[in-house]
């Protein structure tokens, strides 16, 4: 199934529909494996919120929305990634969904998203990801990204912050 799916970065949300609820099924999962990981109950309103406010800066010329699709044209993987005041390239909402998950998915969309980052001369990669996550972190450690402090050019929800993990990787011109 993987060597069928096709990586596109999106221009338009329009190009994507469906894109919203797969941004709450991730946003359920997060919330759900945080609340296992840390005993801490977030609201997803408050999580959701914010990407949905900002959708355009992913789409615009300081930022990028890929996303993987099945050969019917259904989406099922994203990530997507905004330009920092600091020059780093936040990655923000890495998805696959279920039936396409343990087939090297989302390798291959941070592989593009990397590369994309590169092309607009962003210095570093930088995420978080809730502690509950442990298999995404894995992935990101072997992508090279290694541990790192919170910049504070990223915003970040104050009642989470001290259970999130804070990664970067720099970018080699």
């Amino acid at each position: 199934m993987a060597e069928d799916i096709r990586i596109d970065v999106i221009t338009n949300l329009a190009e994507v529909p469906g894109w919203v609820d797969m941004l709450r099924d991730y946003i359920s999962l997060a919330v759900a494996r945080h609340e296992a990981a840390t005993g801490q109950v977030v609201d997803p309103k408050t999580q959701i919120g914010p990407t949905l406010a900002q959708a355009d800066k992913y789409v615009g010329p300081d930022g990028r929305f890929i996303v993987a699709r099945a050969p019917d044209g259904h989406i099922v993987g994203m990530v997507m990634f905004h330009r920092l005041a600091s020059g780093k390239a936040e990655v923000k909402r890495m998805f696959i969904r279920p039936e396409a998950r343990r087939s090297g998915l989302a390798r291959r969309l941070m592989v593009r998203l990397e590369a994309e980052a590169r092309a607009m001369g962003l210095s570093a990669l930088y995420l978080d990801t809730t502690t509950g996550f442990p298999e995404a972190i894995a992935l990101y450690r072997t992508m090279g990204f290694e541990d790192a402090q919170h910049d504070t050019a990223s915003v970040q929800d104050p009642a989470i912050i001290e259970h999130l993990v804070f990664m970067e990787k720099t970018l080699q011109p």
